[in-house]
């Protein structure tokens, strides 16, 4: 019988929190298939190790101590922190924060919103990379995009608590409603949205949120809060399947092997459009939901119970645009998503956002982001694994 590989588990399954239950499901998927693989779990492998312990190898939530001590006794590691104060010093398999950002500020975008925000955390990797791609999307689009930075442990003292309230306060007096928030975190998304709402705001007519990770409470909320799902199972596979390799000698990859979010999940907190008039409003959920069918702008106007000249008057006075250009818009925008985070064809892509596969489709792409569909590919997608 083949011995068994002693593999340490660092995931801190202490904390409350889904996305490290999540990245550990994975880990135990991967190790289940493997057959050999035998769990050691712990938040400090790096004791076992000063003990004398053999381990084959550690995937995880990697502190500095425990790379130090792996290091020492020549065990591979894998890390799956983004925060981690050793991120870049251990090969890693890390959700994509930037992608989040970009999908949360493409979704609000696309909801007629003109200011956008984000709200995160000092000192994070995590924050940093979110607004990074927040930015972007509100920089192809001409927008405002602020960011708020919070204590960590803001909820975990009054005195913290009392400078996050201030600082809320803060920004309720300076910001112009409506506005689109995007969160690094969904507590603290759960936390600003109560003090919001307190003060007179209504979400999501004045204050659009999303926020990070789809916590079950997220769904429990009042109203119930939009979140992006980030994969986080698949995280844990592969970040085991790359430990799998690198014990086998396999050379790790130089870089971070980031994970892109699975999807945003629409709740309460976001499902608004910022324009007043009715009948916009109804063409565009009508546009929204059925972006892939092969919809016309007679088929919008039926949908908005108008006529279409009337509706393409009222699109130019809200919007400053036509109903076809709006179309043109949201298909663009789903596309430049889908372009990143999945590997199907332009083609493919083309005809799922319904665009079909004419030869426009290139030219109102361009027009739009300045670039070919697969420039803006090669621009802009995140590092995937080839596992």
């Amino acid at each position: 019988m083949a011995l068994k590989r002693k593999i340490a588990v660092v995931m801190e399954l202490d904390w409350p929190y889904k996305r490290h239950y999540e990245i550990f499901a994975g880990i135990e998927q991967y190790a289940a298939e493997q057959g050999d693989w035998e769990l050691h779990l712990g938040n400090f492998p790096q004791l076992e190790l000063s003990r004398g312990t053999k381990y084959d190898g550690v995937v995880g939530r990697i502190s500095k101590n425990c790379m130090t001590a792996a290091n020492k006794a020549k065990v591979p590691l894998v890390n799956v922190w983004n925060d981690s104060p050793v991120a870049m010093q251990v090969p890693g398999v890390q959700i994509d924060f930037k992608a989040a950002g970009r999908m949360a500020a493409e979704h609000l975008v696309i909801r007629g919103l003109k200011r956008l925000a984000q709200i995160g955390f000092i000192n994070s990797t995590v924050t940093a990379r979110h607004y990074e791609g927040m930015q972007e999307i509100a920089n192809e689009h001409d927008l405002p995009c602020e960011q708020l930075l919070v204590r960590r442990d803001f909820a975990e003292k009054e005195k913290y608590w009392e400078e996050f309230v201030s600082d809320i306060n803060d920004i309720k007096k300076r910001w112009q409603r409506p506005i689109g928030v995007g969160f690094s975190n969904d507590e603290l998304a759960h936390a600003t949205q109560s003090l919001f709402i307190h003060s007179g705001w209504r979400i999501p007519e004045d204050l659009a949120i999303i926020g990070v990770a789809n916590e079950p409470f997220c769904k429990a909320a009042t109203p119930s809060i939009s979140s992006i799902d980030m994969s986080d199972r698949r995280c844990g596979y592969e970040a085991a399947q790359l430990l799998d390799q690198i014990m086998a000698g396999v050379k790790p990859p130089k870089d971070n092997i980031y994970i892109p979010p699975r999807e945003l999940v629409l709740r309460q907190s976001s499902d608004s459009y910022a324009v007043d008039d009715h009948a916009t409003l109804t063409a565009l959920r009508f546009m929204a939901q059925n972006l892939g069918q092969r919809i016309s702008v007679s088929d919008i106007a039926a949908a908005a119970g108008i006529g279409r000249q009337a509706l393409e008057r009222r699109f130019r006075i809200h919007l400053k645009r036509t109903i076809n250009d709006e179309l043109i818009r949201l298909r663009v925008s789903k596309m430049k998503r889908l372009l990143v985070d999945n590997d199907q064809t332009v083609g493919e892509i083309s005809d799922l956002v319904g665009f079909g596969t004419t030869a426009n489709m290139h030219v109102m792409f361009k027009r739009l982001t300045g670039v070919s569909p697969i420039t803006y590919r090669e621009k802009h997608t995140v590092q995937k694994s080839t596992l």
